[in-house]
This record gives structure tokens, sequence and C-alpha cells, in this order.
């Protein structure tokens, strides 16, 4: 992955996550299919963060681990829980995290490990410079 491109559509997460947290719930079909597509998003974006959490500075990185447990915990408890409006709403508010911390890291440091073209150097939402 070169660090101009995201894996993923940050634009059309953020518009479904909207969706679920301040649209209408519908129906239990409808809920249901939606916490799928939540829950993938969850799935596509943690180990993103977590590949980029050894970098961020101390307080964005201690928000990283808080969100990235919430997801582990929502992930493992997800076929446990009776309450389908509150996963999904779980679901949704974890992946709008996952997503913003991805797109706005903070200031970043310098990664010793990898080479620049398999990692994000900036937020995800800059333009690659020309």
């Amino acid at each position: 992955m070169s660090d101009t491109t995201a894996p993923f559509d940050a634009a059309l997460i953020r518009r479904r996550c909207e969706e679920t947290l301040w649209g209408p719930s519908g129906q239990p079909p409808e809920q249901r299919a939606r916490l799928q597509e939540m829950e993938g998003y969850v799935r596509l974006l943690a180990p993103e963060l977590s590949k980029l959490m050894p970098r961020m500075r101390d307080g964005t990185q201690a928000t990283a681990q808080t969100v990235l447990r919430h997801a582990d915990e929502h992930l493992n408890s997800a076929t446990t829980s009776g309450d389908l409006a509150r996963r999904l709403h779980d679901a949704g508010v974890i992946a709008r995290a996952l997503l913003g911390l991805l797109q706005r890291p903070g200031e970043l440091t310098p990664d010793q490990d990898r080479t620049a073209d398999t990692v994000h150097t900036r937020p995800l939402s800059t333009p690659a410079p020309r």
C-alpha cells in the first residue's frame, strides 16, 4: 500500500456511520444488515489503526488504545449481546472513532521499521503531493 492511497473509502465509511448513528434505525432485518456493515468497517479499520498507533504521540496513542479495546470487546461480544439497536449504535460509534483517528492521527513520529511506501505518512484525507 502506498502512502498516497488508503485501503478503504473514508468518505463512504464516514457517510454510512453518520446514516447509522443519526438516521432512522429501521426494522430488525435492516438493523442486522447495517450492523454487519458497521462491524465490517471495524474489522477493516482496527488493524490499520494498530499499525499506525506506535507512531502516535502519548495522548493520541492512549485514545487509540481505548478505541481498539472497545472494538475488540464489541466484536468479541457481538453474538452474545441481545440488544440489536444498542449493538448497531456501538458499532457505528467505534467505526467512526477508528476512522477519525486514522484521518487525524496528530503528529506522528518517523517510522523506523517500514519503507515509505508501506505506511501512511500523513492523514488519509490529505491529497498526495505532486
